[in-house]
């Protein structure tokens, strides 16, 4: 109690407090999320997908706000070198955007009940490759037994955080008027995405992956559970029957040889995997990053993007349409989902910040797509993912908000979503608004 004191006291000064008529930064604080948090492995897993994007996005952009001052004017270069300095400094800490991708392969874990550790709490700087440790071969084995589909989730989910924590980042500037700059970290998770799957579709990844068993050799404890995330996620992709155990022996003779190399790959792999790395270039057809928050119209602003994901079925080129007519605010998504074989398409609708009165708002979200079966690459059938979800936000003032959610869904990929299995989920928190 001695610690939760202060911080009510905090909470109520920006409850109370009308000093913010329109915060340059909302900061998100996702307290709870039911049934994710009251998962247990046995390990630090408190945070969820929402959770962890949301604490890294804040902090990121609440240093950007702070280093960089007010987007909207015109400041000198050394703002933007230290913004940049600063984001190069924090990939690799705790709350980063590293971390972020890190956290988001330890909730598919966590889901399951697996135990893991995120290297990244250990403050890294200068190491090149940073594992996701502390993974027993039994657990992984059982994953993939019981669970083909979140095993190549898991490979993907990082890469998943880092594109999803970008379209948080452009929505905040889109819907909220965000005054925080953000160029630099929206140019590195691209980056680091493209680059890491460019990495993973050549041989200069079998290089990394001798060193590093080498280097690890037979301490399980500080092997990765996957090695390079790409490799494995189309090597899982491809062969959704392959036991765990036929990956072989690790070179120190001592657990399984988890990583994946490039040479490992079959020609069907390797192609598919060449291809969505090609794909991922389209992550970079975006105006945000070359400073264009949106486009003005008679009938009010609009902006787009596309967004390629990894998915645990193939992967997916979203094209986003971002709206605001006559004060309404909405996002359209258009999904192209794709396996080695076959196209699946659909469609999402948010309507965000909707207005009920002059304290109370709502956002509705709702998908409809067509996935293949059990998300399975080679399944001849496809089954229909649905997903509705709700949240309510509690504005007290013009820096405070509470907010509560729901989510129900039936069985497919959803960026976001941990869940691949039917799943409802409720969450909640509270949001500050800040200078």
């Amino acid at each position: 109690m001695k610690m939760l004191k202060p911080l009510m006291v905090v909470i109520s000064i920006f409850a109370g407090s009308q000093a913010l008529a329109n915060p340059g930064v909302w900061l998100d604080l996702p307290v709870y999320e039911y049934p994710f948090n009251n998962t247990t492995s046995h390990g630090p897993d408190y945070f969820s997908m929402r959770q962890s994007s949301a604490v890294s996005t804040g902090f990121l952009q609440t240093m950007h706000r702070g280093i960089g001052g007010d987007s909207k004017e015109s400041v000198g270069w050394w703002r933007w070198l230290l913004i940049g300095g600063f984001d190069y400094l924090t990939s690799t800490v705790p709350v980063g955007a590293g971390w972020g991708h890190e956290e988001w392969h330890r909730a598919v874990m966590t889901r399951r009940e697996i135990g893991s550790f995120n290297s990244m709490n250990t403050f890294p700087w200068g190491q090149g490759v940073i594992a996701v440790d502390h993974v027993n071969d039994s657990d992984l084995i059982k994953l993939k037994a019981e669970h083909p589909a979140e095993m190549v989730r898991l490979s993907s989910a990082g890469m998943e955080a880092q594109i999803y924590q970008n379209m948080l980042v452009e929505k905040s500037h889109f819907y909220r008027d965000a005054r925080s700059r953000d160029t630099f970290l929206l140019w590195f998770n691209n980056m680091n995405v493209t680059s890491y799957m460019l990495q993973c579709a050549s041989t200069d990844a079998d290089k990394t992956t001798d060193e590093e068993m080498a280097e690890e050799g037979a301490d399980m404890k500080r092997r990765d559970f996957t090695g390079l995330d790409c490799t494995a996620w189309v090597y899982d992709l491809f062969r959704p029957d392959e036991p765990y155990t036929d990956r072989g022996t690790h070179p120190s003779g001592v657990g399984i040889k988890r990583y994946i190399k490039y040479l490992d790959l079959t020609s069907d792999e390797q192609n598919f995997l060449k291809l969505q790395a090609s794909l991922s270039y389209l992550n970079f057809v975006d105006p945000f990053l070359f400073g264009f928050t949106d486009f003005k119209a008679g009938w009010g602003r609009w902006n787009f993007k596309f967004s390629h994901y990894l998915t645990s079925f193939g992967g997916t080129v979203d094209a986003n349409v971002f709206l605001e007519m006559h004060k309404h605010k909405f996002l359209v998504t258009l999904h192209n989902g794709m396996t080695p074989k076959r196209y699946f398409p659909g469609m999402s609708l948010q309507w965000i910040d909707a207005e009920i009165s002059h304290h109370l708002f709502v956002t509705l979200g709702t998908t409809a797509w067509m996935q293949p079966k059990d998300q399975r690459y080679d399944a001849e059938e496809s089954e229909l993912l649905l997903d509705g979800n709700i949240e309510v936000a509690l504005r007290t003032s013009d820096a405070f908000e509470y907010y509560v959610g729901y989510e129900t869904k039936t069985p497919g990929w959803k960026a976001g979503n941990v869940y691949l299995d039917d799943n409802w989920s409720v969450w909640t928190g509270f949001r500050l608004g800040l200078f």
